[in-house]
């Protein structure tokens, strides 16, 4: 019998301290500051020279940038690689209507109030969930309140700011057997 996997996602309220809150808070403006800056590097390429930049460059570039600049060292590698890839997502689209011939647009900068989240891609590399608490690598451990269980094995967790606070959503696949044949 065929399986069909789905995907679920759990949304919980975290609990910050002030300094989680402001570690948090670096965090997205790093990686708001890594979109806005790789965003421009491929504009700039694309405008002087019609060469695109792809990701896996970037993404090579990553180390070179953490040597010059010591403050992205804060951040796990795995999420400034997100950025970059979040970043593919956008220009994908760019370089579609270029290639049909439509009228192209850039992917937007992202300003403090457009960039709200980043993402943990792996589970158990970066960000672990112990009991009530959320452990997030180079952040700490902060409180989550657990409203409901956690079904499943998560494999990415979103780390998400809104008007009322942060939250935590893990995204975990659910298969179960196919109803249709």
């Amino acid at each position: 019998m065929e399986q069909q996997c789905i995907r679920k996602a759990f949304k919980y309220k975290l609990k910050p301290t002030p300094e989680h809150e402001q570690a948090l808070e670096r965090v997205l403006w790093r990686c708001r500051t890594l979109y806005n800056t790789a965003l421009e590097e491929r504009k700039t390429a694309w405008e002087r020279r019609c060469v695109s930049i792809s990701y896996y460059q970037q993404k090579a570039e990553l180390l070179e940038l953490k040597a010059d600049v010591p403050a992205y060292t804060e951040v796990h590698s795995q999420v400034l690689q997100d950025v970059l890839l979040r970043l593919e997502r956008a220009f994908q689209p760019f370089v579609r209507r270029l290639a049909n011939g439509e009228q192209p647009g850039y992917p937007c900068f992202q300003g403090s109030k457009r960039y709200h989240s980043f993402i943990c891609p792996q589970y158990g590399n970066g960000a672990v969930l112990d009991g009530g608490v959320l452990s997030l690598s180079r952040i700490g451990r902060i409180g989550i309140r657990m409203h409901r269980p956690l079904q499943g094995t998560p494999k990415t967790v979103t780390i998400r700011r809104e008007g009322d606070g942060w939250y935590a959503c893990y995204c975990a696949p659910r298969c179960r057997p196919s109803p249709f044949r």
